[in-house]
């Protein structure tokens, strides 16, 4: 018998573009340096930037240190940033987990699953609650980088707006599901003062019961949970993970074409919507906590941005933008958008000082409006 498809809820429609918001997102940018308004989207016959390969618009599908818009794919040496995606589903149990192993998580979730129901979106503030990091996975957790500038942006603004209705906070960093990134995304990003991440360390949590992703050299039939330990493991000793070894580095690997290389600080990729997922973190957690290296939020691992804070600034342009979009969207604002914004400097969306972040046990002021929020989204996209 098959296993459940455990992403069978997470096939809701896709957001509603909103003119008024592309037009905004703009405004924010330097066509010049980053240009996204006129590129097309990856070619639907290939995976969107999930390997790697060759350029999309202006620069290679892999970024480097030279350029601004490219991903966090690494932690500086002796740290270690665990990181969950596609939450909040059974986040109580990883955020259990991080606990009693005393570290901490940088949280990448979905938009529609954090308006899903109350119980979801009470995650969200606990996380908060608990000093972790709040991060942004889209609002449908689809290739991000196949789709259509309208609908990219829609998929960050109703992802941030997702976070905001329970926090108040604008998050800074955003991963792209399935790793799906090309320079125009990339160059929206920078627009918006958002950074994307990726990883370099695969645990495989995603793959248990299945067979094991090409390049990983799995002696089961199917990967189990000690296969994915075994993994973490090997990646950990050897510096580098068979298939996300591709980020420059000080220290490439000897005579390997494409270049690959090692890393002396991690960024892990879990997850926690599963039974298997938790049964991951409870064999990969205690070994990160045992590893000897230091247990860090994905802001601290940021090499273009070492000092950015979880959360864009409350008067920040971008945050005030959110502040001001009402819901539920009407006949009016899927309109064609006639009006202007004024120009703000690239990098603009995030400028006004850095937010200190939440310190553990510091509650939020913001009235959880769960309920309200999701029937108002899900009215607009179904």
């Amino acid at each position: 018998m098959d296993a459940p498809d455990a992403y069978a809820s997470y096939r809701v429609p896709a957001p509603p573009a909103v003119p008024k918001w592309t037009a905004f997102v703009k405004s924010l940018g330097d066509q010049t340096t980053y240009p996204w308004a006129a590129t097309a989207p990856s070619p639907k016959s290939n995976d969107g930037g999930a390997t790697g390969g060759g350029p999309n618009g202006k620069g290679a599908a892999w970024g480097t240190l030279e350029n601004k818009a490219t991903e966090v794919f690494a932690c500086p040496a002796g740290q270690w940033a665990l990181t969950f995606d596609d939450g909040p589903v059974l986040t109580d149990q990883s955020m259990a987990i991080l606990k009693a192993n005393n570290v901490v998580g940088t949280f990448f979730l979905v938009g529609s699953k954090i308006a899903e129901n109350t119980t979801h979106a009470k995650f969200v503030q606990d996380l908060y609650d608990a000093g972790h990091q709040i991060a942004l996975h889209s609002w449908t957790h689809r290739q991000i980088s196949l789709q259509s500038t309208d609908e990219v942006i829609a998929e960050l603004i109703f992802n941030i707006l997702a976070v905001y209705n329970v926090i108040g906070k604008v998050p800074r960093y955003f991963r792209p599901a399935y790793s799906a990134i090309d320079d125009r995304v990339r160059n929206i990003l920078v627009s918006m003062g958002l950074r994307p991440v990726i990883w370099n360390i695969e645990t495989l949590d995603a793959d248990v019961g299945g067979p094991a992703p090409g390049g990983i050299d799995i002696i089961s039939s199917n990967v189990t949970v000690a296969d994915a330990l075994a993994h973490t493991k090997s990646d950990f000793e050897a510096k580098s993970d068979p298939r996300w070894s591709y980020f420059p580095s000080k220290t490439p690997i000897p005579g390997t074409v494409p270049t690959r290389y090692t890393y002396d600080g991690f960024i892990s990729l879990q997850h926690d919507i599963s039974a298997a997922h938790i049964q991951v973190a409870q064999v990969v957690v205690p070994f990160a906590a045992k590893s000897g290296f230091k247990s860090v939020y994905v802001n601290a691992c940021d090499q273009i941005m070492p000092d950015a804070s979880f959360y864009l600034d409350d008067n920040s342009v971008l945050t005030q933008f959110i502040k001001s979009i009402k819901l539920p969207l009407t006949a009016a604002d899927l309109a064609p958008f006639t009006g202007s914004f004024a120009a703000v400097p690239a990098g603009g969306a995030s400028i006004g000082g850095a937010v200190a972040t939440p310190k553990s046990g510091a509650a939020s002021s913001v009235i959880p409006l769960a309920s309200v929020f999701a029937s108002a989204l899900m009215a607009m996209v179904l």
